[in-house]
């Protein structure tokens, strides 16, 4: 069937699936990374801290352009057998997404800006620790809400993920095949 006759059934385009799994491999990555990085002495830390930093500028890049593309390209719509609270939920639960994931990186940024103890450089080349004076009660104001919503985006990404599988193995519809790179439509 094609886009224009049911879109319901169509996948998403080549655009939005890459951004999706690239952002989220990055994502998963860093939610784990960082809660593993506290517990780690200060050296090791600011090493680790480096690549968090780089990576987390490049998903705050990648979710503007992903939500710019979402704004602008409309996505498949709910499946046929998607009841009218599981097409609500879905939709609430990936505006959450998008809101949560340009706010982390914000955050994260707005933590990195303060923090006294060393330097963060981005990449090599965004020198975060140079954009303000150094404040050690804003950086943990800001390192607190930073990891409070790693906590909530890491349960929306939990659900994210346990939706889509619900979707393939439970309801067997297209919901998880049209976000696949590959995946072909039953």
């Amino acid at each position: 069937m094609s886009e224009s006759t049911s879109n319901s059934l169509a996948k998403y385009p080549a655009t939005a699936k890459w951004l999706h799994w690239l952002i989220g491999v990055i994502v998963i990555i860093m939610l784990i990374a960082g809660r593993t990085m506290e517990a780690l002495p200060l050296d090791e830390r600011e090493q680790i801290i480096m690549a968090h930093s780089g990576l987390g500028t490049l998903v705050l890049l990648l979710m503007i352009i992903r939500w710019t593309y979402r704004l602008n390209n409309e996505p498949p719509g709910a499946t046929p057998n998607m009841s009218p609270l599981q097409t609500r939920l879905s939709k609430l639960m990936h505006w959450g997404l998008y809101v949560l994931l340009i706010a982390q990186p914000i955050l994260g940024i707005l933590q990195a800006v303060h923090i006294a103890d060393y330097e963060i450089v981005a990449f090599g080349l965004i020198d975060y620790s140079s954009f303000v004076a150094d404040d050690a009660g804003m950086a943990r104001t800001f390192h607190v809400l930073h990891g409070l919503n790693a906590t909530i985006l890491s349960v929306l990404v939990i659900g994210h993920i346990g939706a889509g599988l619900y979707h393939h193995f439970l309801q067997h519809d297209n919901v998880l095949r049209r976000m696949l790179p590959y995946g072909k439509l039953k």
